[in-house]
C-alpha cells in the first residue's frame, strides 16, 4: 500500500504540475494556421498601452513571440489584417517575419466610426483554408473582440483545435470568448505589457499651448478642432496612450480651460469646433509668457 500511495503521489504532482506548466509543453505536433485581426489588435494595443504590436524588441513583437511559440516547421499560414494604410507599421519589416499581409481598406474614419471587413475577410479565409490544406489541424486566432466567436465555434465542431490570444480589459463583458477555445492567452501577458499610470496633469500646460498655437495658425481657416484628432497628436506629442490622451482633453473640459464651439465656415456649414475658454487663455498666457522671458 505504501509503494501504491507514493506512486499515486508523484502521479498527481506530475499532473498538477502539467496543469500549471507553460504551455509549451502541450503545443500541437500537426500544421498550424494562424490568423491576426491586426487591424483590431493593433488599435487596442496603442490605444490602452501605447504598444505598437510589431515592437523593436523580439520579446515584446506579437509575430516573434507567435512565430517562437508555434514554430517555423509548423505554421502553413502566418496572415494579418488591417486597414495598412492607417496602421503605423512597415510592410516591409512585416514581410521580412514572413507574414502574409491582407489590406482590407476601412471607412476612413477615426475611434469608434472607424469600420473595416477584416474580420469577415479573416473568417472567410480561415473556412477555405479548411478545404484548401486539411492537414491544418490547429488554428489561431489573434484578436481583442469577439468577432472571431462564430468562426472559433465553427472550427471546434469540425474537430480542429482552436488556440486564441485576446486582450481580457477589451474582451466583451456579454460572452466568455475564452470557452470557444481549446487554449486561450491574454496578450497582456504573452507580450509581457507594462501599465503606467500617466500624470496627466503634468501634460496641462503643453496642452493649452498647443491648442493656443492651433488657433493663432488656423483660427481664421475653414479647419475646425476634432477631438478625435487633437487625441491623436497629444498621443503623439506626449507619448501617452490615445486613452490617456482622451482624458487628457475630458480633464481640460472639466476644469473648464477648453469648450466646443460653433465654428462657420466659408462653405456655409457650422461645425463644431474645441477651442480655449476665457480660463483656459489666462492659463496659458503667464505659461507662454514665461517660456518668452527664458529664451
Amino acid at each position: 500500500m505504501e509503494m501504491k500511495d507514493q506512486i499515486n503521489d508523484q502521479f498527481i504532482k506530475k499532473l498538477d504540475a502539467l496543469l500549471h506548466s507553460n504551455y509549451d509543453a502541450n503545443l500541437p505536433d500537426d500544421n498550424v494556421a494562424i490568423f491576426v485581426d491586426y487591424d483590431n489588435v493593433y488599435w487596442t494595443l496603442m490605444n490602452r498601452y501605447n504598444h505598437n504590436p510589431n515592437h523593436e524588441e523580439k520579446s515584446k513583437n506579437l509575430f516573434q513571440c507567435l512565430w517562437e511559440r508555434y514554430g517555423q516547421d509548423r505554421v502553413r499560414t502566418f496572415r494579418a489584417y488591417a486597414d495598412f494604410q492607417r496602421i503605423r507599421s512597415s510592410l516591409t519589416d512585416l514581410q521580412k517575419q514572413r507574414i502574409q499581409i491582407k489590406h482590407v481598406y476601412s471607412n476612413d474614419k477615426d475611434g469608434d466610426s472607424r469600420k473595416n471587413s477584416s474580420d469577415i475577410e479573416l473568417c472567410i479565409d480561415a473556412i477555405e483554408s479548411t478545404f484548401k490544406d486539411e492537414s491544418i489541424s490547429c488554428y489561431v486566432f489573434v484578436t481583442a473582440d469577439s468577432d472571431m466567436v462564430p468562426i472559433m465555434s465553427r472550427l471546434m465542431y469540425k474537430g480542429k483545435q482552436v488556440h486564441l490570444f485576446y486582450l481580457s480589459e477589451a474582451a466583451p463583458k456579454h460572452t466568455d470568448i475564452t470557452n470557444y477555445s481549446h487554449h486561450s492567452e491574454d496578450l497582456g501577458n504573452f507580450l509581457k505589457l507594462e501599465e503606467q499610470e500617466y500624470e496627466l496633469d503634468a501634460y496641462v500646460e503643453q496642452s493649452l499651448q498647443f491648442i493656443d498655437e492651433w488657433e493663432k495658425k488656423y483660427g481664421d481657416s475653414d479647419l475646425y478642432l476634432g477631438a478625435p484628432w487633437l487625441r491623436n497628436q497629444y498621443s503623439l506629442k506626449f507619448s501617452i496612450p490615445a486613452n490617456s490622451a482622451s482624458e487628457l482633453i475630458d480633464l481640460l473640459k472639466v476644469r473648464k480651460l477648453i469648450g466646443t464651439i460653433n465654428k462657420d465656415l466659408s462653405t456655409g456649414e457650422v461645425k463644431p469646433s474645441l477651442a480655449l475658454t476665457e480660463k483656459g487663455r489666462n492659463t496659458v498666457t503667464p505659461f507662454v509668457e514665461s517660456v518668452s522671458v527664458r529664451k
